[in-house]
């Protein structure tokens, strides 16, 4: 890249009208059309360091996005060029950009560290930022940008797993989810009508995924919606972050919805989770079509997360369909496809490293319900006594799902009778079932301001070990303990 080379002794950071345009199309994922602008920038303005931080955003989203190892290494080796070159420029207080757009990097390069599993770096790479991002503040308190990099380091810090919370105490960063959500919402609004207006896509994509992780209030969900659904027509990272917060909200039509707008894919660098996305939604209405969106996902993708997941789904279909024999090939491919990384992933791989297939009818109330159709969803095991589902996971998760159903159906005391027997009966267990139901019977009584009762289901969610999606309910367990600390 030509910024790589040589600036003058005189640099200096402006987000000139050209880096403006450059940054927006590059959030677009129109990557090169951004390189372009910010070569023309680099000729014109030599002096800019601005560009370095816009052309790490690059190689940033094409490592998150690709997930390919080549891409990583790229990241890796220009991050630490550019970071040599800003060094040059020793003085703190010549621009609030320095600081930020040093930590900008190093944060960007922690969070591809974290998908690669080099968990100490990217701790201390998080800690450098953190430290960086608190020294701009003394010095700038009034620059609104770094107010994204504390929101932002504030959920990291508050996310981080139990079993790593000794690191972060070592490291002396503070910070909680809640915490990092409301400064990241109230800079939204704050951000309007000043220069760096373009941010806030960014900052919705932000807070859709710390929605989708942790959030308990559908009405902020709601509002991200409201928000977020403009740019759905031309950025694919809010389209897909639109569909995330839309399905867990069980509007999973709105979803496929937006999923199945065409876009124009000219200059758009490929994003073939919006096809696994595509897929999910349709299966969970039971669209079998769904099938040929996980297959191109599959073919297309070259990264290593999601695979046995859509592997995971096309068997499925076809166990749906009534092809068992299929049902067992597909499985086989989860289990020698991709890694065992997120959490849907984890549950593809147990799936398949057992020998039998699921139940058909919880199967079915399972992707109805996931979808928001909670009738079509109870119709399927209404009735049925639990003595009809032999398997101990099975019946696990039968008053699981009853408790579900009725919750989103507005019977809350009846719910929670279904969510104390599950966690009576599968707190020793390795299924999700019985540490989700106590994550759901703490938000119940949080709800109704009951934080005693709050806390103890909080804390008994926390201490169920060695069970599926253990480091996501541990870190929405967590957060709900954080917001309990913040209300009393």
């Amino acid at each position: 890249m030509l910024s790589l080379f040589a600036f003058p002794a005189q640099a200096y950071y402006d987000f000139d009208e050209k880096l403006h345009l450059a940054y927006t199309q590059i959030l677009k994922l129109k990557l090169d059309e951004g390189k372009e602008l910010l070569r023309q920038e680099h000729l014109e303005k030599p002096g800019n360091h601005l560009t370095l931080l816009y052309e790490n955003y690059i190689d940033f989203l094409k490592g998150f996005i690709s997930e390919e190892e080549s891409d990583f290494i790229s990241l890796k080796k220009n991050c630490a060029q550019r970071l040599k070159i800003i060094s040059k420029d020793k003085d703190d207080t010549s621009s609030p950009f320095h600081l930020y757009v040093n930590a900008e990097m190093i944060l960007q390069e922690a969070m591809l560290k974290i998908k690669f599993k080099e968990h100490v770096s990217a701790a201390t790479d998080i800690r450098k930022a953190y430290r960086m991002v608190e020294k701009n503040e003394l010095i700038f308190p009034t620059f609104i940008l770094n107010k994204k990099l504390i929101g932002f380091l504030h959920v990291m810090v508050g996310a981080v797993p139990k079993e790593y919370h000794w690191l972060v105490e070592m490291a002396g960063m503070e910070g909680t989810v809640p915490q990092g959500t409301s400064e990241l919402m109230d800079l939204f609004e704050h951000l309007e009508g000043t220069p760096y207006t373009c941010y806030r896509d960014e900052l919705l994509f932000y807070l859709g995924n710390i929605h989708n992780s942790f959030a308990k209030n559908e009405s902020h969900g709601e509002l991200l919606l409201e928000r977020m659904l403009p740019s759905t027509v031309d950025n694919p990272l809010i389209r897909y972050c639109y569909a995330n917060v839309a399905m867990k909200m069980g509007r999973n039509e709105d979803a496929l919805k937006v999923l199945t707008v065409p876009m124009n894919p000219d200059g758009v660098y490929a994003f073939h989770f919006l096809s696994y996305k595509t897929g999910l939604a349709r299966l969970r209405k039971l669209d079998y079509s769904g099938e040929e969106d996980f297959r191109k996902f599959i073919a297309q993708f070259k990264g290593k997360n999601y695979l046995k997941a859509a592997w995971q789904k096309v068997a499925w279909i076809s166990f749906l369909k009534g092809d068992q024999k299929m049902y067992h090939e597909y499985m086989l491919k989860a289990r020698e496809s991709g890694l065992q990384f997120v959490d849907e992933d984890k549950e593809a791989m147990t799936e398949a490293s057992g020998t039998d297939a699921p139940n058909a009818l919880l199967l079915r109330s399972r992707l109805l319900f996931d979808g928001g159709y909670y009738k079509e969803s109870m119709h399927e095991i209404a009735g049925m006594p639990l003595d009809s589902f032999p398997r101990y996971r099975d019946q696990l998760e039968v008053t699981y799902r009853f408790g579900r159903i009725l919750q989103k159906m507005k019977q809350v005391d009846k719910a929670m009778e279904y969510y104390e027997q599950t966690l009576k009966n599968g707190s020793t267990s390795r299924y999700y079932f019985a540490a989700n139901s106590a994550l759901l019977l703490g938000m119940i009584y949080e709800e109704r301001k009951d934080f005693p009762k709050a806390k103890s289901y909080f804390e008994k969610c926390l201490s169920l070990d060695n069970h599926e999606y253990q480091n996501s309910l541990d870190q929405k367990a967590q957060a709900g303990l954080d917001r309990i600390r913040s209300a009393e």
